[in-house]
């Protein structure tokens, strides 16, 4: 049975309750259970799925569901289904008013999308504020978990309020999503000091970060994301805009980013990192003397990269070309402790690339003088997205990336060549 909202509640409930004749048949006819059947902890999770307002209605369903929604652990929030900001904060204060002390709050939603109200952050704050220091005064002792989707303009964030993040009855929340929201920065007064964002939730381990912007008020000089949490281990950066970026996590150790069209500028450096994902990078443009893009990864594992590459255009001298190609050869150094490596290379345009364009085969000259850098690779894939052919990689190329690891002698390196 699937329910997934509240007026089909209401006629799965209605459905039990009709009489009528029965008309004779000669076939069984098996008892089908109901929602209301359930053990409590199954409807609890029913419940989680669906927004507070909703989980308070299903009270009206009848006597067995009147305090099943006083004990669901997930509360979603759902400002724009209230036609006053008076009409929501009442709701939110009814709603903690009447739960069971005796079920801890363990993650809350706030979907603001689509909410035109003024002050919305800060009204947001204010709310979010309220549950977490109902969460920590009951049983559990506060959240796991903070999601929070905005719609690009309502919702902006340059740090949450310290009553809000400090102190030791909010030390719980370790996970947090902010989606399509503004993060502003803090700017330092010493001009070379690089600018850091200030959540607040400074035990965090875990933030993903969906189609947000994180540059609109970040002054010249990188934009430090985690500078202010310590401790965070996972991180993920969707489809966000930014465009001089900064990640430097002590404790982290898996990092995902998808880029967006334009091209970011960046530097890793995160000693314990495990497993990389970078997706949708450009390579191959204009090099900026000023901003580069770093590795500094010494621990990692599982590296799955795609690069847009272009192809080169008559006017780019052959100096221009050798800079890029070098460029690329520092960013592959980055890498050269990797176990596992993926790479998948994407053309811009639709021109096929030509096989001395193909961007390892543009660094064959530097290679073959240099010694091979990785000592533990065991598994390559290079893959050519939008072709119909894999790749032809020079042996000069294949030796830079698996002559270096120990595993030659005893068992070959896992080589794989994929197109599309």
């Amino acid at each position: 049975m699937k329910i997934t909202s509240f007026g089909e509640l209401e006629k799965d409930m209605a459905g039990n309750s009709r009489t009528g004749k029965r008309h004779k048949t000669s076939h069984v006819v098996e008892d089908v259970a109901s929602l209301s059947d359930f053990p409590d902890e199954i409807l609890h999770h029913v419940l989680s799925f669906v927004d507070t307002k909703s989980a308070v209605r299903t009270g009206l369903l009848s006597k067995r569901w009147t305090s099943l929604w006083k004990d669901v652990p997930v509360l979603n929030f759902v400002p724009k289904s209230f036609l006053t900001l008076a009409s929501f904060r009442k709701h939110v204060y009814r709603l903690l008013s009447f739960r069971s002390h005796r079920t801890p709050v363990r993650d809350v939603n706030f979907d603001v999308c689509g909410y035109t109200r003024n002050e919305t952050g800060g009204h947001i704050r204010k709310t979010i504020g309220q549950i977490m220091k109902y969460a920590s005064s009951h049983s559990g002792g506060g959240l796991d978990h903070l999601s929070i989707t905005g719609d690009s303009k309502n919702l902006c964030f340059s740090y949450f309020a310290d009553d809000i993040s400090t102190g030791s009855h909010h030390a719980s929340l370790k996970s947090m999503k902010l989606e399509e929201c503004i993060l502003w920065c803090v700017q330092f007064d010493d001009p070379v000091y690089k600018s850091s964002t200030t959540l607040g939730f400074k035990l965090l381990t875990t933030l993903e970060l969906r189609k947000c912007n994180l540059s609109s008020f970040c002054p010249m000089g990188p934009f430090d994301l985690i500078g202010d949490l310590p401790y965070l281990k996972h991180l993920k950066l969707l489809h966000c805009y930014v465009e001089w970026l900064i990640i430097s996590g002590p404790q982290l150790l898996d990092l995902e980013i998808e880029f967006l069209e334009n091209n970011c500028s960046y530097e890793v450096i995160a000693p314990k990192l495990k497993s990389l994902r970078l997706w949708g990078e450009r390579m191959g443009e204009p090099i900026d003397e000023h901003i580069s893009k770093e590795l500094s990864l010494p621990a990692l594992d599982d590296a799955n990269i795609c690069l847009k590459w272009h192809n080169p255009h008559c006017w780019e001298s052959d100096t221009y070309l050798e800079e890029q190609n070098r460029a690329f050869m520092n960013y592959l150094g980055g890498l050269h402790n990797v176990e596992s490596l993926n790479l998948c290379f994407d053309k811009e345009g639709d021109e096929d690339w030509e096989e001395h364009h193909f961007p390892l085969n543009r660094i064959k000259s530097i290679v073959e003088h240099q010694a091979p850098p990785f000592t533990r690779l065991k598994t390559l894939r290079i893959q050519c997205a939008h072709q119909q052919r894999p790749p032809n990689v020079p042996y000069q190329v294949l030796r830079y990336f698996l002559e270096g690891s120990p595993n030659a002698e005893d068992k070959f390196v896992k080589l794989e060549m994929l197109a599309d």
